[in-house]
């Protein structure tokens, strides 16, 4: 299957009643990031590769990182790490219980040895005792931040713009999902990125737009823009591109509303193939589709960029997931 092929939009469209929106001149393409890397689908593989180089240059003998009980980013980090002969460790958020999920069990099959923290602790990130026990008893240990972020991560996801936009240069906007805020920087800092519109999953997240234009700021000044003269400022020519939605998590992370359900199941019956995971495409998915519904969606070639997470519907029961019986 083709990285990038079109989303079916005659079901999902038919029943508008909104006279400005005309169905026929809207294409809408999905980017299948969950299908590049089978290790670490999505934007995974991008945020932790120059990690991995970094910790490598650093002589590291442990890699370690953070994540939730259900975190598609400790997922990859255990698939990326398997057999490279280091230790691998990773902080969890909360408390562990006696039977594992999916995802950790999956996470331990790889090789990582699980830290639980509590969530006080954990928000101090580096500072927390959890972290200062792991640096007592390993030598040389190199820190992924949560979610593969930082400078580094998005970096990753600067060069993964470059290649989304070698295969087709010719939308006028691209709609990524947003948790940490990492991979929307490394895409807004790409400077043949379109119109970028980031959809946040996380619930109270209206200052991030702020930290995804700083991160983007600064390494774009590093990789691009120093290349020639540019009048105005860098975070104004990038502010100008992004839009950024804190109002669409559809009651909070992992959470769904009534209309988020019933519009999964709609997109996946004509839409099966190109599977949504439950806590960041699916909302993405449902604003993009609700924006052209409405007739407010004002651009002709759109690519919606398909952040992986798949495995995430390990967290909720079978007859919650619309693609299973798709």
């Amino acid at each position: 299957m083709p990285l990038i092929h079109p989303v079916d939009l005659s079901r999902l469209l038919k029943e508008t009643n909104i006279k400005e929106t005309n169905s026929q001149n809207l294409q809408l393409d999905i980017f299948r990031g969950d299908l590049e890397h089978e290790e670490a689908p999505g934007n995974k593989w991008h945020k932790l590769q120059h990690h991995l180089k970094a910790a490598k240059q650093q002589g590291a003998k442990a890699i370690a990182t953070f994540g939730g009980p259900f975190s598609n980013h400790l997922h990859a980090f255990s698939s990326t790490l398997k057999g490279s002969g280091l230790k691998t460790l990773a902080v969890v958020r909360g408390e562990l219980q006696p039977q594992l999920n999916t995802t950790l069990n999956a996470v331990i099959a790889n090789g990582v040895e699980l830290w639980p923290s509590s969530r006080r602790d954990y928000k101090l990130a580096m500072d927390a005792e959890v972290v200062r026990t792991i640096n007592r008893l390993y030598e040389n240990v190199y820190w992924i931040p949560e979610g593969g972020g930082g400078e580094l991560g998005a970096l990753g996801c600067m060069e993964w713009a470059e290649n989304i936009h070698r295969l087709d240069s010719q939308y006028d906007a691209w709609v990524v999902s947003s948790g940490t805020g990492t991979t929307a920087a490394g895409l807004l800092a790409y400077e043949a990125t379109p119109t970028l519109h980031v959809i946040s999953a996380l619930k109270g997240a209206e200052a991030q737009k702020v930290e995804i234009l700083k991160l983007a700021e600064e390494i774009a000044q590093k990789n691009y823009f120093h290349r020639e003269s540019v009048e105005g400022s860098i975070i104004n020519k990038l502010a100008d591109k992004l839009f950024f939605y804190s109002d669409k998590h559809h009651g909070g992370y992992a959470k769904h509303s009534n209309e988020l359900t019933e519009f999964m199941k709609e997109y996946a019956e004509d839409n099966f193939y190109a599977p949504l995971d439950p806590v960041y495409t699916c909302k993405s998915m449902y604003f993009i589709i609700s924006a052209m519904k409405q007739g407010v969606w004002p651009y002709s070639r759109t690519l919606f960029i398909h952040t992986g997470g798949i495995q995430g519907w390990g967290g909720y029961s079978n007859d919650k997931n619309p693609f299973l019986s798709a």
